[in-house]
């Protein structure tokens, strides 16, 4: 089936059939005549005609209602083009002024001559209609307006590497590079498109048993990218082809939008730095300067490219590896019982350095924009490997690595984790119980262990939660006041990175949104799923105690042998659900 993804607001359309009854005292009337033999156009004619290089003329069919003897009909031809650039198309064209019927015939042929030699690739317009006054019929065309051309070259350049960034404005899909067939307009260099980039190729589309699948399989779409200018690259509103359950999603340019609705100047445009570059066989645009629309999810455009990482890359064109990686690799304490944190750096063949820094909080955004101004210490790496910082501070932290090549920055990459000063602190178990998730997974958790800390007995965690992780809060069985904290949930949102859980109170700062609490044996959890996108969600959760536990120990607590189902979605690569999105101001 397709992909009907979890959103707040939709649009249920439904289309209304109006029946009539049978009755006597229907009143029939009977459609109009024809005038004279009837001549028209067959009304389901093509609009449009191509063009062929190796033909010198086409055919267009004209038809009449009424059959008889031989008959010649008067036919009026203009030709016009189509870009307003050639004032005398007709004259490439051998137009005859009327068309014979043999007898008994329904249907006769124009036959409309070229020279293909002199054809040119542009548009040209035609509009044919039957002469004579009267002869007409009200069942066809009385004039059959169409449009004809030579298909403009294209040639095969052979497969690029292509990086998406539309999907991500609404789903968590990963920004995977995959190959496609790219071509290049033989009359235009500069101008290519990506055969059919959303189709088949497209990782995270599927095809189903009943023989539909994602993406249109009934034509070609393709991505056109203009480059001629190559510090002015553009993408012209199109079709993708792809349908994930809100109608064919299309794509556009932030810098075409502009030109197209408000009539600005491609120079205007990269003053703006609206437009993307072509440089050294690489194709890319800025952050936030791309666009795209499901048409049945709302109205208008929403900005794309949010993490910057549409790329097209030319066939054999090979890329610099200035990857970057860091893990925590944990702690250790020296013989003066000093505290350091372990951060294991992995570089890309061609980083010439990285900067490698510890930062309080997960603001790695903030961190990276610190590490490269140089307003923040970081140690400089030239090869991987383990890196050490002093901390004396429990705390949540993170790990941020930039890496640089060819003299300026390149890639980043961060670890956030939970640092505790001292010994490892211990817990025991005390009641099992089961969990109820109503915002990001759905469905119940049961027999889950409660476990509370031996060293500060307000502390409290829940074995194997959510993506297998622990569910630590705060309650104070004399105040009954609960409080959970600001912790991962074990899944990781695309390119977003991890996702979080927080309760409300922390989260907006005050009780305005809602509060924890504990009540009749069962824990409501007052939370809110984030990332760094934004939220996913707020509401309660619950976990009811269902006895005391028979656990002795932390080994012995139950195994998670599966991870809770997604809410109103069956986990499914990493299309999840719709995000929440601004408003788009792009109508």
């Amino acid at each position: 089936m397709m992909k009907f993804i979890n959103i707040k607001t939709a649009l249920l359309v439904a289309t209304t059939l109006v029946f009539a009854a049978c009755s006597d005292d229907v009143n029939y009337e009977p459609g109009a005549y024809a005038n004279g033999q009837g001549y028209y156009f067959p009304s389901d004619a093509n609009s449009s005609i191509e063009l062929s290089l190796n033909e010198t003329s086409f055919d267009v069919q004209v038809c009449r209602s009424t059959t008889g003897s031989e008959a010649t009909v008067a036919v009026a031809i203009t030709v016009t083009d189509a870009d307003d650039n050639d004032a005398d198309a007709s004259a490439k064209f051998s137009i005859p002024s009327s068309v014979t019927f043999a007898s008994n015939q329904s249907a006769a042929t124009i036959t409309i001559g070229y020279d293909p030699d002199v054809v040119e690739y542009d548009n040209y317009n035609f509009t044919l209609s039957v002469e004579g006054s009267g002869e007409t019929t009200p069942y066809g065309l009385a004039t059959y307006e169409f449009t004809a051309a030579v298909a403009q070259p294209w040639t095969s350049l052979g497969m690029a590497t292509y990086t998406d960034d539309f999907m991500t404005t609404f789903y968590g899909v990963s920004n995977d590079p995959y190959q496609v067939e790219i071509q290049e307009n033989g009359l235009t260099p500069g101008l290519f498109r990506l055969v059919y980039p959303y189709g088949e190729a497209y990782p995270y589309n599927e095809a189903y048993d009943d023989g539909t699948a994602d993406w249109d399989l009934t034509k070609t779409y393709y991505l056109e990218i203009n480059a001629c200018d190559p510090d002015g690259v553009y993408i012209t509103e199109q079709e993708s082809g792809m349908d994930w359950g809100y109608g064919n999603i299309i794509m556009w340019s932030m810098a075409n939008y502009y030109m197209v609705r408000s009539g600005a100047t491609l120079e205007e445009m990269k003053a703006e730095g609206y437009c993307g570059t072509y440089a050294d066989g690489v194709i890319t645009f800025p952050v936030g300067t791309l666009l795209i629309c499901m048409p049945d999810y709302a109205d208008g455009f929403y900005v794309a490219n949010n993490n910057g990482a549409f790329k097209v890359v030319m066939p054999g064109v090979v890329l610099s590896d200035y990857s970057v990686d860091v893990t925590y690799n944990g702690k250790y304490s020296d013989a003066n019982d000093a505290n350091y944190v372990i951060a294991n750096v992995t570089l890309g063949d061609d980083v010439e350095s990285a900067r490698v820094a510890l930062v309080e909080g997960k603001d790695v955004s903030s961190a990276v924009a610190a590490i490269e101004s140089g307003e923040i210490e970081y140690t400089e790496v030239t090869a991987s490997g383990n890196v050490t910082f002093p901390c004396e501070e429990s705390g949540t932290y993170s790990l941020v690595v930039v890496s640089y090549g060819n003299g300026e920055a390149q890639e980043s990459a961060s670890a956030t984790f939970t640092y505790s000063v001292g010994a490892p602190e211990t817990w025991t178990a005390r009641y099992v119980g089961n969990y109820t998730y109503t915002i990001f997974f759905g469905g119940d958790d049961p027999g889950l262990v409660l476990y509370q800390s031996d060293s500060d007995p307000t502390r409290w965690k829940i074995e194997h939660w959510g993506y297998d992780v622990d569910f630590c809060f705060t309650y104070n069985e004399d105040t009954g006041e609960v409080l959970v904290d600001d912790q991962e949930i074990g899944y990781e949102y695309g390119s977003y990175g991890m996702v979080y859980i927080d309760d409300l109170v922390d989260y907006v700062g005050g009780t305005d949104m809602g509060t924890s609490f504990y009540e009749d044996g069962t824990f409501y959890f007052a939370v809110i799923y984030y990332c760094s996108a934004g939220y996913f969600g707020y509401d309660y959760e619950t976990f009811t105690l269902t006895g005391a536990s028979e656990v002795k120990g932390m080994s012995k607590a139950k195994a998670k042998s599966s991870n809770p189902k997604f809410k109103g979605a069956t986990l499914h690569a990493d299309k999840l659900r719709l995000k929440d999105v601004t408003k788009s101001i792009f109508k």
